[in-house]
């Protein structure tokens, strides 16, 4: 087993605090402690407590092991792992809405946040800061694939969905993706999604081509599995 070091720990509290931009002052008050005691850690005289670390973690960004863990390298934004050159995504797809029992335009918002080693992402409202699920992403060259679950601990119903897009033919077009989710009954589902760089109009034509091909149906009918076709991104030539 590996020695603690404070010396490295209180390092990484001060690495990462520069990285976020926060001088000792904005951390204390964050956590509800005297910039002195912020000193204190990052010089290794100290060790916050585990509630403690939580709130520092959590105001910087990072995750726990992130500040024991001194062989991590901050990539640099050459070597970023969100291939979209953009931290907002734009997210198309026709959407359950339970008030009216209808299904229509739904137009989200994909923050991502780039972290040390791994590239987080908040699922938003369109309109509002409000999170509905949070997760990450992973992608290469051919496919980007976002996982997300709930975005509060405490949420009364269990969620885990995931949006796979092609972006085979470059980010700087219209990206289509099939979007796997569950509704308020569980009940699991798939539709194609659009995914943009840039805030498009959610047309009645754009509509349209979320919808199920009569070729898709009748790969349904012929196999009985539901292969949605994200790679015919021609049908966005005009757009």
């Amino acid at each position: 087993m590996a020695d603690f070091d404070i010396k490295e720990f209180g390092k990484n509290i001060r690495k990462f605090r520069k990285i976020k931009g926060l001088s000792q002052e904005n951390l204390a008050m964050a956590i509800n402690k005297t910039p002195s005691t912020i000193a204190r850690y990052e010089n290794g005289e100290i060790t916050p407590n585990a509630e403690q670390i939580y709130l520092i973690c959590n105001e910087l960004g990072i995750y726990e092991y992130e500040l024991f863990n001194s062989t991590k390298k901050i990539n640099n934004i050459e070597n970023t792992i969100n291939p979209f050159n953009t931290n907002m995504l734009y997210l198309y797809y026709i959407a359950y809405y339970p008030k009216s029992k209808k299904y229509d335009k739904g137009k989200f918002r994909l923050k991502l946040i780039q972290k040390p080693d791994i590239c987080k992402v908040d699922f938003m409202d369109y309109k509002k800061d409000f999170i509905y699920l949070s997760g990450y992403l992973q992608a290469d060259q051919h496919i980007a694939v976002f996982v997300f679950e709930n975005y509060k601990e405490n949420n009364l119903r269990f969620e885990l969905s995931h949006l796979i897009v092609n972006i085979a033919r470059g980010t700087n077009k219209l990206m289509l993706g099939t979007f796997h989710c569950t509704n308020g009954e569980y009940t699991p589902s798939i539709r194609k999604c659009i995914v943009s760089t840039t805030d498009i109009e959610f047309t009645d034509d754009l509509l349209d081509k979320l919808k199920i091909t009569t070729s898709e149906k009748e790969s349904l009918d012929q196999h009985n599995i539901l292969y949605l076709d994200i790679t015919d991104t021609y049908i966005f030539e005009n757009e």
